[in-house]
C-alpha cells in the first residue's frame, strides 16, 4: 500500500475535523475532491476508513489504526526532509525538548548552552510543563525528548525511557520573608496555614497531597494556579505557604523575598527520566543533545 504525503494529510484532516466540509478547508481541497481521495484510499485498502453518519465522518477501527501510523509517517517525512536540508545548509537542526520547570531552568539550560556553543548549526526549542503535559506533547510530536519527574510508561504506551538523569532536586516548604510562622514549625502549624498550589490532578499537587495524607494532614488550598511564577508571587505577597523545588526558589530566597522553612517531613527528593517516542526516527539534533545529558542507562 502506497500513500503520499498529500493523501495522509488529507486523511488526518478528515479524522481531526470530523466532516468533509471543515476538512476540505484545512486540506485546501474542494469537498468533492477530498471525498474522492478518501474513497480511493479505502478502495486501495479494501476497508472503510470512516463511517458516514448524520454527525459526520467517524473513524472505523481500521481508520483509527491508520490515523496512528499516519502521524508517525508524516513526522518521519518531516524529520527526513529537515535533516537532508541541513546537509545542504538550508536548515538548522532543531532540538525540541520538554521538561518540568525546575529541571528545564537548571540541568537542561546548562547543557543546552554547552551544546549550542559547540554546535552553532543547531537551534533549540523548549517547553515547560508537568509530566502529563509532557507526555501529551511527546505523543503529539510537539517535542522529541521529554524529561519527566517520574516514570510515565503506565500512562504513555508510545513513550520509551532512555534512562535516568544523573540529577535530582528537592521539594520544600516556602513562605514570604515576613510571614510570622517559625523557621522550623511543627506540622500542626504548617497545616493551619493556607496554601497556594497547582491545579488538582497535576503531578506536584498529587505528590504533595499523598505525602500530607501519609502524615495524617490535609492542606487547605486557598489559591490554585498552573503557573509556577504566579505561585511564587502569591506566596511572596501573602501569608500562604507553597511547596516547590528548591532550585527554583533559590533566587527568591537569596533576594530576601521568600524564606525556606525547615519541615523535614515535607521535604522529598525527586529524580528525572528521559523519554523519546517508541515509534519513528529520533532526529539527529535530538541525538546530539543526548550526548550532553548525564544519563544513567536502564
Amino acid at each position: 500500500m502506497d500513500f503520499d504525503e498529500r493523501e495522509l494529510k488529507a486523511f488526518l484532516a478528515v479524522a481531526e475535523c470530523g466532516s468533509l466540509g471543515r476538512a476540505s478547508r484545512q486540506a485546501n481541497l474542494t469537498q468533492p475532491a477530498l471525498s474522492r481521495l478518501i474513497h480511493r484510499m479505502e478502495e486501495r485498502l479494501q476497508q472503510p476508513l470512516f463511517d458516514r453518519t448524520t454527525r459526520g465522518m467517524v473513524l472505523t477501527d481500521p481508520g483509527a489504526l491508520l490515523q496512528r501510523h499516519a502521524r508517525h509517517l508524516l513526522a518521519d517525512m518531516h524529520t527526513l526532509r529537515d535533516e537532508l536540508a541541513a546537509f545542504r545548509g538550508l536548515r538548522r537542526g532543531v532540538v525540541r525538548i520538554g521538561a518540568t520547570a525546575a529541571v528545564m531552568r537548571t540541568l537542561v539550560a546548562t547543557h543546552a548552552g554547552q551544546m549550542l556553543a559547540d554546535n552553532p548549526d543547531l537551534a533549540f526549542e523548549a517547553i515547560e510543563d508537568v509530566d502529563s503535559g509532557l507526555v501529551r506533547a511527546l505523543e503529539q510530536r510537539q517535542i522529541d525528548l521529554a524529561i519527566t519527574s517520574g516514570r510515565v510508561e503506565q500512562d504513555a504506551a508510545d513513550a520509551q525511557c532512555l534512562g535516568r538523569c544523573d540529577h535530582a532536586d528537592m521539594f520544600a516548604v516556602f513562605c514570604a520573608a515576613n510571614n510570622p510562622i517559625a523557621d522550623s514549625p511543627d506540622l500542626a502549624s504548617v497545616f493551619a496555614h493556607g496554601w497556594v498550589m497547582p491545579e488538582a490532578g497535576l503531578t506536584p499537587r498529587v505528590r504533595f497531597e499523598t505525602l500530607a495524607a501519609q502524615l495524617g494532614h490535609q492542606a487547605r488550598v486557598v489559591a490554585r494556579t498552573s503557573s509556577v511564577e504566579t505561585m511564587i508571587a502569591i506566596a511572596g505577597a501573602s501569608q500562604l505557604l507553597c511547596w516547590l523545588p528548591v532550585p527554583l526558589l533559590e533566587p527568591y530566597v537569596a533576594s530576601g523575598r521568600l524564606r525556606q522553612l525547615s519541615v523535614p517531613a515535607l521535604e522529598t527528593w525527586r529524580q528525572f527520566w528521559v523519554y523519546r517516542r517508541r515509534a519513528g526516527v529520533l532526529p539527529d539534533a535530538a541525538q546530539r543533545f543526548l550526548r550532553y545529558l548525564p544519563i544513567v542507562p536502564l
